[in-house]
């Protein structure tokens, strides 16, 4: 019969390798627990304390990474986040140069001396000036500037 150190060594491989193609936070704390019933299991702890130790120690973990760690990796991603040239256009201003119908999907703005295909939520009339709110593939969306 195989040890059970064996079977949480295996439990514990298997959640690492799920975590390292999936980077989500989400089944390293499973391989945390697993290694822990591991040394357990080398120390002569009974199974079931085995179980009950890896599933407390998996949702520790787990808790732990959800107040104090992800917000942490979440700040640091954000930060590093490379906008795109088209990115920038986000907030801009500019004038719509073709009226903006919001039935045909038809409309052109022009921003930053560029002139974009646009879209807004209300039709909008020939030298108005709006601001861009975002970009769905290769329209922007814009609103009346304020």
């Amino acid at each position: 019969m195989v040890s059970m150190w064996v079977i949480w060594l295996a439990i514990a491989v298997v959640m690492f390798i799920i975590e390292a193609v999936t980077t989500g936070l989400a089944t390293l704390w499973f391989g945390i627990g697993a290694l822990v019933a591991m040394i357990m299991d080398l120390c002569g702890a009974s199974v079931p304390a085995q179980v009950i130790v890896m599933a407390i120690v998996s949702i520790v973990c787990f808790v732990l990474c959800m107040i104090w760690v992800r917000p942490k990796l979440e700040s640091l991603r954000k930060k590093n986040v490379q906008r795109t040239n088209a990115d920038r256009l986000i907030g801009r201003e500019g004038v719509v140069i073709v009226p903006l119908n919001n039935t045909e999907g038809k409309g052109q703005v022009k921003v930053d001396g560029q002139i974009w295909s646009a879209k807004a939520e209300a039709d909008i009339a020939e030298g108005i000036r709006v601001t861009v709110k975002a970009i769905e593939g290769v329209k922007l969306v814009v609103e009346v500037a304020p």
